[in-house]
């Protein structure tokens, strides 16, 4: 075995010095394609730079009300394409607010599968800068899940969150949806007056009786990060700049379970740099939220299965907070790439249990997770799509949640364990610490990985 991981290691150093003998000096960021397929955006000519959104949340008829106002850097388009899918777009209007003019638009016709939804097509003038959608979501608003009443702990207050990843937040608000376009983004949001208002932003940490809550996100970050949640919501401070949101039914085992966060961002930090994101937040959802956890920035979603009364799942909390760095600092340039967000998180989660918990319980962690990529190869190799079991995919006109398996999470894990093994820690600890400063804020492919190398 060792001479096996010696052996793929100089192999890829091989790879990495070929990708830097072949690339043209002045083009150092190119990409192994430079067109994402799951997004009918035009970013090379006129991409949005700021997104400002204006919401007004309708629990009576589980609709979202809202105008999307794009600020664009524009190369001189004469289109502006966005991604839309299940949405009812109204209008769209060019110029900043309250100098608007009413703008031509058209939607093309849905994709076969219906995965990618339609292309919302705006003609513009080579100097427009500001683009303004006027929607509302629909049933086929895949991105929302409304819960009633009767699925939250009070069974009296109902409950809205989104789910982005990995091409849903077309389904909610009408944006140019692809990994390599990073925006910043604010929001005015209008809720019953007791519910609160939380997303991926700055967040408050009281209810407020207008029902009227404003965010912003003034890091670039990339579309499916962008998230909301409405609910009948308390907050529990952890330390100055870490805390849990939950019902307040959960509340009480949220802040107990969850108390070790502030030693997490500090033995995360003192691994791979500082926390860029200000504050680090945990919302804890009803049931029915499907995953362990999602990494929106400055608010990481969480299902309450997490609370297990003895402390014995915050590996998933660690997973998302390591996410801060890796997928959300630096992300995948397409989800072809996903390994670069989830294989990195899941190494980095595992050296954050290591720090607090000692070798032992990441080692077993690691094991577990071991057996279970054994177990998805096995799978992969008899279904449809062999080469899934490779780090790179090729996912053109299938959907990007067909590359979100153990391969990019624990495969991609092990790869770097591998490096780790063959170089060491003291050499591999800095390489991160540097690939994290090189391209925060930034967005990277596998060939780019490869050249840093």
């Amino acid at each position: 075995m060792r001479a096996l991981l010696a052996s793929l290691f100089t192999l890829l150093i091989l790879v990495s010095c070929d990708a830097l003998h072949s690339n043209d000096t002045k083009n150092q960021s190119h990409t192994i394609s430079d067109v994402d397929f799951h997004s009918y955006a035009n970013l090379n000519k006129i991409a949005t730079k700021h997104l400002h959104l204006e919401l007004d949340v309708n629990f009576q008829n589980k609709t979202i009300y809202g105008v999307a106002r794009h600020e664009m850097i524009n190369k001189g388009a004469d289109t502006a394409i966005f991604d839309i899918n299940g949405l009812m777009i109204q209008k769209v209007t060019i110029g900043k607010k309250g100098s608007e003019e009413e703008a031509d638009m058209f939607i093309d016709k849905m994709d076969k599968d219906s995965i990618l939804g339609q292309a919302l097509m705006v003609p513009v003038k080579k100097d427009t800068k500001y683009v303004n959608i006027y929607y509302q979501t629909t049933e086929r608003s895949d991105a929302l899940d409304w819960l009633d009443s009767n699925l939250t702990s009070s069974k009296t207050k109902p409950f809205l969150y989104t789910q982005g990843q990995a091409i849903l937040t077309r389904t909610w608000i009408p944006i140019q949806d692809s990994p390599s376009n990073r925006i910043t983004y604010s929001a005015d949001v209008k809720v019953p007056s007791d519910l609160m208002a939380v997303m991926s932003a700055r967040n408050p940490t009281k209810r407020n009786n207008e029902g009227i809550y404003h965010f912003e996100m003034k890091k670039p970050i990339p579309a499916y990060l962008i998230a909301l949640a409405v609910g009948d919501l308390e907050y529990h401070a952890f330390s100055a700049n870490s805390g849990v949101y939950a019902e307040p039914e959960l509340l009480p085992a949220c802040a107990y379970e969850f108390d070790a966060i502030p030693k997490m961002i500090t033995a995360a930090e003192k691994l791979y740099g500082p926390y860029q994101w200000e504050q680090y937040d945990i919302l804890v959802l009803p049931y029915s939220f499907p995953f362990g956890g999602m990494e929106n920035p400055m608010l990481t979603f969480a299902n309450p299965t997490l609370i297990a009364g003895d402390k014995s799942l915050v590996s998933v909390i660690a997973h998302e907070l390591a996410h801060s760095w890796s997928g959300n600092l630096v992300t995948n340039r397409t989800w072809n790439d996903f390994w670069l967000n989830e294989g990195f998180t899941v190494y980095f989660e595992q050296r954050i249990m290591e720090s607090i918990y000692g070798k032992e319980v990441a080692d077993i962690l690691a094991l577990i997770e071991f057996d279970e990529l054994k177990d998805e190869l096995k799978r992969i190799e008899k279904s449809k799509h062999p080469d899934d079991s490779k780090l790179h995919l090729a996912l053109e006109g299938r959907n990007p949640d067909d590359g979100m398996t153990d391969i990019a999470y624990v495969k991609g894990a092990f790869f770097l364990k591998t490096i780790e093994k063959q170089v060491g820690r003291d050499k591999f600890d800095p390489f991160l610490k540097k690939y994290f400063q090189t391209f925060q804020f930034k967005t990277v492919d596998a060939n780019q990985f490869t050249h840093f190398l």
